[in-house]
């Protein structure tokens, strides 16, 4: 009897043992997805593959940009006569995939009724790097599952730091990232930042280093960044500034959303909210300069590492001739 019960002990923990791998093994391919390619808010996660297509009907009117920053939003705009009542999103040869109903506001996103405008806010992983396909589908009002549609995704290489500001926006204008630091220095399209040498001839780098769609020159990348190495850090108050440069396609709305870290980590705002995202509604005007939010750094450890550490040599960044271009027609007005 003795035994027996010993027996049926060890089947049980064995069981539980099983059920505890089979919940790591599920923890795992979320974290597969969501650590190593994306995320989507209010987005539901499911294992396996998207729903098979019921019909061969795609979704049309798609527009995303194929070139991705890790860490920052890669938004897809869909504007379709078709009514869509929810979104498959994966990424081709990883498991499982997010189910994404779309917000009711976005109805009115475009400046036509004959159409709907849908937007997913995809945020891309922090240790996103590579090229990947992501794959769209979704299901039709009439219940039928559209034949999925392949983008290609293209890994943009950006420089690193301790703070990190990254902007994103859903289609191709002029949208500027700015940041103010607490001595003052406007990090911009203006004042790109530039480089510092130490007494042993190292390069340390900070500034603008991704802009896009200058004078509505097109690239399509649709995304800024902004970085401070370690070195280079202050103690104090930072400003992040967002603004419509030039409104390229005024009869489209525009989303954006802004991301700042230090050390990796999201940055709780003095003011504001991070990660911040807001809209550029049809017709939106330029110049607007709305401050997104305001941060302070009181890092006494990093306050004395850097006090270490002589900086000589400052070489600006040089300008290129669509800043200055940007900057001739600011001055003229």
């Amino acid at each position: 009897m003795k035994k027996y019960f010993i027996f049926l002990l060890m089947a049980l923990f064995a069981i539980q043992f099983q059920s505890c791998s089979n919940d790591d093994d599920s923890k795992e391919q979320i974290s597969e997805l969501e650590k190593n390619y994306l995320s989507i808010e209010n987005a539901v996660y499911n294992k396996g593959n998207i729903p098979a297509a019921t019909t061969d009907e795609k979704i049309d009117g798609i527009d995303m940009s194929n070139q991705v920053m890790n860490g920052a939003m890669n938004y897809i705009s869909i504007v379709t006569e078709k009514n869509i009542k929810k979104f498959f999103v994966g990424i081709k040869g990883v498991n499982g995939y997010f189910e994404y109903v779309p917000q009711s506001e976005q109805t009115s996103m475009v400046s036509s009724s004959e159409y709907n405008t849908y937007v997913i806010p995809v945020m891309l992983s922090q240790s996103y790097t590579g090229n990947t396909t992501l794959i769209l589908s979704g299901q039709l009002d009439n219940g039928d599952i559209t034949a999925p549609v392949e983008n290609e995704m293209f890994y943009i290489e950006t420089m690193p730091g301790a703070i990190e500001v990254k902007l994103a926006f859903s289609n191709s204008k002029d949208v500027d990232l700015h940041l103010y630091t607490p001595s003052g220095e406007h990090i911009y399209y203006g004042n790109r930042g530039g480089a510092y040498y130490t007494e042993d001839g190292s390069e340390i780098t900070y500034g603008l280093d991704v802009d896009s769609n200058a004078g509505c020159n097109i690239d399509n990348i649709n995304k800024e960044n902004i970085y401070i190495p370690a070195e280079l850090v202050e103690n104090g108050i930072y400003t992040v500034i967002v603004d419509m440069y030039e409104n390229c396609q005024p009869a489209i709305a525009t989303n954006w959303s802004i991301v700042a870290r230090y050390q990796g980590d999201l940055i709780t705002p003095t003011q504001g909210v991070n990660p911040a995202s807001g809209v550029y509604p049809v017709g939106a005007g330029k110049g607007d300069h709305t401050t997104v939010m305001t941060f302070t750094i009181n890092d006494g450890t990093r306050s004395a590492t850097s006090s270490k550490l002589k900086l000589q040599n400052f070489q600006p960044t040089k300008l290129t001739k669509l800043d200055k271009m940007k900057l001739e027609r600011v001055s003229a007005k």
